[in-house]
């Protein structure tokens, strides 16, 4: 396991849970340790190696890992990259469980991808929002830069398949002048004017590209609509941003698609958290869950399948704490009746959060 240490001071404000006084990585290695117990009740022993994959020559450990069954991580992407081609010539499988990209490795059957990419995520919401309301109420919002306009582009492509007309561009699409979120009276007054109910897809994902754009958007959004009701469909980032608070949330009828949620009133749940207060005095954050089903998940598959289970994930049907997975092979193309090529598997699972009762629930 390469472990991204130096995310324990760099990037704990990105978490919504502030029950736990432990660090993230600290919080995602304390559910794989739980997750350890559990695998040896089973009769399932593990012999596990934490390395930190920020210190020191990153090559020369990864070569040490040539007798390894499997590897999990590492978070950066160049380091991952590389670790995807070490598993691919080595017969290795890689579970990547914190980054997820369709470049990371060509023709790669061992590296299995645990983050359902950006386009599963439109995939998800397009289809959701279509199933549920016209397409002249659902409106794109998104900036005049190219990338969005990509976002566009793909989500009305998917639109139109669904409607399987000749419409090519069936939503609207709304382009949003920044600096009218930061210094005008209105943003959004014009979409306001036409629907009963404003349904509106923010496709922005990236805390690096994004965050101050996403937030000044749903301020701004918040702030105008008055007695109009809205319904904003998004990105993770919409609950992972400690800006964005329980008054947006519910001023906006938030929808969220996210691979991970956590049911505190599931049975198991509630054990999980009465273990993990008893073993370490603090109680877990969403990372101590994922810690937690990552490994069961390669614990289980490793036992009964070999050192080449990921053929046999798909077959996976067991929910887990914070998510269901729905690992599939992805081919090079998707249009290629014959099915060749796999470039790597990949988890599918996703839900739509929606707030109700002042939390979220999966659906």
């Amino acid at each position: 396991i390469f472990f991204p240490f130096s995310l324990e001071e760099t990037d704990s404000g990105l978490s919504t849970d502030s029950e736990s006084n432990l660090g993230r990585m600290t919080q995602f290695y304390a559910g794989m340790l739980i997750a350890l117990e559990q695998l040896e009740s089973e009769g399932i022993s593990l012999n596990i190696e934490v390395l930190d994959a920020e210190s020191g020559n990153f090559d020369t450990k990864l070569q040490s890992c040539r007798d390894a069954d499997v590897i999990i991580g590492p978070m950066d992407f160049d380091q991952l990259a590389v670790t995807a081609n070490f598993g691919k010539n080595n017969a290795i499988p890689v579970i990547s469980p914190w980054r997820t990209h369709s470049k990371l490795s060509k023709d790669n059957p061992y590296l299995i991808q645990l983050i359902p990419g950006q386009v599963d995520h439109y995939d998800k919401i397009v289809t959701e929002v279509k199933s549920k309301y016209q397409d002249k109420d659902i409106y794109l919002l998104g900036r005049n830069k190219s990338l969005d306009k990509k976002y566009f582009a793909y989500m009305q492509r998917v639109a139109s398949s669904i409607n399987n007309d000749n419409n090519k561009r069936p939503l609207h699409e709304y382009v949003i002048d920044e600096d009218s979120l930061l210094i005008g009276e209105t943003a959004f007054d014009s979409i306001f004017e036409k629907s009963e109910t404003l349904v509106c897809i923010l496709p922005h994902w990236s805390f690096e590209n994004d965050s101050e754009f996403v937030y000044n958007t749903v301020r701004k959004l918040s702030a105008e609509k008055g007695f109009k009701k809205v319904v904003l469909y998004g990105m993770p980032i919409l609950l992972d941003s400690d800006r964005i608070n329980f008054e947006y949330y519910l001023n906006l009828n938030m929808r969220i698609c996210r691979s991970a949620y956590v049911d505190k009133t599931l049975p198991e749940v509630q054990l999980f958290r009465k273990k993990y207060y008893s073993k370490y005095k603090d109680l877990p954050t969403d990372q101590a869950y994922e810690g937690h089903d990552v490994m069961m998940l390669v614990g289980r598959h490793l036992f009964n399948y070999g050192k080449k289970f990921q053929y046999f994930m798909e077959d996976y049907e067991a929910n887990l704490l914070q998510t269901r997975y729905d690992i599939q092979k992805v081919f090079k193309k998707q249009d290629d009746d014959q099915f060749k090529d796999i470039q790597y598997f990949q988890n599918k699972h996703l839900y739509i959060l929606t707030f109700e009762n002042n939390h979220f629930v999966a659906k």
